[in-house]
């Protein structure tokens, strides 16, 4: 196991640490090797069924794209690309000719699909197999779809904006002053159509209004004028500042500005230490029994994960390429995201089986109902989501030994996995053995914040 307490560190590298992107992928590896180990306190690994789950994935990359170089990274872009009267629709590029056309600069474009993905990536949370989004285009919609078009749609709008000039943007007044309703309405809820978490995700906004302004570093912008509001999309010129060649700026640049600029948006109940809210990192009971460290301490027991906050770098990586125009250096350093697609699939194909003590448990769970249930911070899940980070590591290495046999691998190649990929596996997985919900083989009470 990694231990960051071997060296006597202080607390506030113990912050640094639990922060990184390292440590999301060398804590979760530490429970893989309990798992190989058969050491687990809640699953049992089968590794001989992660071929099956490869092949499953590469089936689904040769089905709907041919080749692994033709998928699309994993981001926010995605559920903006759909299909109205049988036609194929890009509603994030149409936009961006649309101000183009009225001579908005290509990066204030780029600043705008940045405002834009940022709320919609926080307020991406589980929604529950019972809400649905009725669009006057689209039709119905649920889940991650129906929650990133009702946070366009609610762009489009202006809620997050409280400019008189500009309605296409998000910036701290407008956030600050969202109110619950405002944003319940948006997404349509009502007794008949109950969206879990909901107050929570406007409160996760008002968060953002609040860190825009404390962070001015990150999100102030360049303007010789000095009157524009703080907005998630002037991180872009922030990046451009730290541009050490022309154009090229490293993930961990990125990284920064993701969980240093956002820290605050996080709730405080979180797991703390040195009086840091650290965000999605939680105790892992396996690590703490297993550790052969008399030495150790709860620290060592942490297993951060940074779900939001990554699917948000993954989702910005593009707006940041493609319309930024810069290139960003070390993305391999970024994991799969442990949520309940990509951990269902390793569930549903037997890769992991939960044991008997835990699915009676979760079966018992007031709100249960045909799968086992259980809060975001019970052991359970914890050990779930790092040994789903390890698992597509595992996938994502088959995969490119079969698909890139002549070492011509393309860039940001997990990403490309998860979209092609493990994500929609364990969609379509969930539907063929759970047809009436389509849920996981595992359910996690959300409240709107953490997956």
């Amino acid at each position: 196991m990694t231990s960051s307490s071997s060296s006597s560190p202080s607390v506030s590298a113990n912050v640094q640490y639990l922060k990184s992107l390292d440590a999301v992928r060398q804590r979760s590896a530490s429970v893989y090797e309990l798992g190989q180990q058969g050491r687990l306190q809640h699953f049992t690994l089968d590794e001989t069924k992660i071929v099956d789950v490869a092949e499953f994935v590469i089936s689904l990359i040769t089905r709907d794209h041919g080749t692994i170089d033709s998928v699309p990274t994993h981001g926010r872009w995605r559920s903006y690309c759909v299909t109205i009267d049988n036609q194929q629709r890009d509603l994030v590029s149409e936009h961006v000719a649309q101000w183009r056309a009225a001579d908005v600069s290509q990066w204030e474009c780029a600043r705008r699909i940045i405002d834009l993905f940022v709320v919609s990536v926080l307020i991406d949370a589980g929604a529950g197999s019972q809400w649905k989004y009725q669009d006057k285009q689209l039709g119905i919609l649920t889940r991650t779809e129906g929650l990133g078009m009702a946070a366009l749609r609610m762009f489009e709008s202006g809620v997050f904006s409280s400019s008189p000039t500009n309605k296409f943007q998000a910036d701290a007044p407008a956030l600050i002053k969202l109110v619950d309703q405002q944003l319940l309405d948006g997404f349509q809820v009502s007794d008949e159509n109950l969206l879990l978490g909901g107050s929570n995700r406007a409160e996760l906004l008002r968060r953002l209004g609040m860190a825009l302004n404390q962070q001015n570093k990150y999100f102030g912008g360049k303007c010789a004028c000095k009157t524009h509001p703080p907005r998630p999309g002037f991180m872009l010129d922030y990046l451009a500042g730290c541009a050490k060649t022309p154009e090229t700026v490293g993930i961990d640049d990125l990284w920064e500005v993701i969980i240093e600029g956002f820290a605050p948006v996080w709730p405080a109940s979180r797991t703390q230490l040195d009086g840091v809210s650290l965000g999605d990192v939680w105790p892992c009971s396996v690590l703490n029994i297993n550790t052969n460290d008399q030495n150790s301490s709860s620290v060592d027991a942490l297993v951060p994960f940074h779900k939001l906050s990554q699917w948000l770098t993954w989702s910005l990586l593009e707006v940041i390429v493609r319309l930024g125009g810069l290139t960003v250096k070390d993305t391999h350093k970024l994991t799969g995201l442990p949520e309940y697609r990509n951990g269902g699939l390793f569930v549903d194909m037997q890769v992991l089986k939960l044991d008997e003590k835990d699915q009676i448990r979760g079966l018992a769970h007031p709100q249960a109902k045909k799968v086992p249930l259980f809060d975001g911070s019970d052991p359970v899940i914890v050990e779930w989501r790092a040994l789903t980070v390890a698992l597509l590591d595992k996938v994502a290495e088959i995969v490119k030994q079969k698909c890139c046999a002549l070492g011509d691998v393309p860039d940001m190649f997990l990403g490309r996995v998860l979209e092609g990929g493990t994500w929609k596996a364990g969609r379509e997985m969930a539907a063929e053995l759970r047809s009436d919900t389509k849920d996981p083989p595992i359910n996690i009470v959300s409240d709107g914040t953490l997956f």
